[in-house]
């Protein structure tokens, strides 16, 4: 995405400042439709009350995290990271295929499953893969392995 620039309009045209006319040329391309939107600067009255938001939260953080932020601007940019954290989780856990997502912070983690295909573990692979999923299952549902595996019946 480019940089916006900034226009004057000429009564029939959209002009760029003067300092913007060389980045529009390298920009755009004459014949070529363009959307132009304007955007609304924020207030300087909104933009003090969020750093004295930011300014009163890094000061009243909690002593295990405190010393994590040296200042309210490592604090902000934490904040930031870990949002486009959880956009790119959001993205990650949004896919076709099952996969869970961690956010840590600023890190994402994305799990996927091996695949149990008959074509993808050999025997050895598959028990391992097997009873790590019965271990977990066995757990979830309050019960041991052997239990889990008698009410299956007798395939093993």
């Amino acid at each position: 995405m480019s940089a916006p620039l900034i226009y004057v309009w000429n009564g029939s045209a959209m002009e760029p400042l003067r300092f913007f006319r060389e980045q529009a040329a390298k920009q755009f391309k004459v014949g070529t439709a363009y959307r132009l939107v304007e955007t609304e600067r924020r207030s300087m009255e909104s933009h003090r009350h969020f750093f004295a938001c930011l300014n009163a939260a890094w000061a009243n953080l909690p002593e295990d995290v405190a010393d994590f932020f040296r200042t309210p601007d490592e604090l902000r940019k934490w904040a930031l990271t870990h949002t486009e954290a959880l956009r790119v989780a959001q993205f990650l856990g949004d896919g076709p295929d099952y996969s869970r997502v961690a956010v840590d912070g600023r890190t994402v983690t994305q799990f996927k499953p091996l695949s149990q295909a008959w074509s993808q573990m050999d025997s050895r692979e598959f028990q391992k893969s097997k009873q790590a999923v019965l271990d977990v299952l066995a757990e979830k549902i309050g019960v041991n392995v052997e239990e889990l595996m008698a009410n299956a019946g007798n395939a093993a």
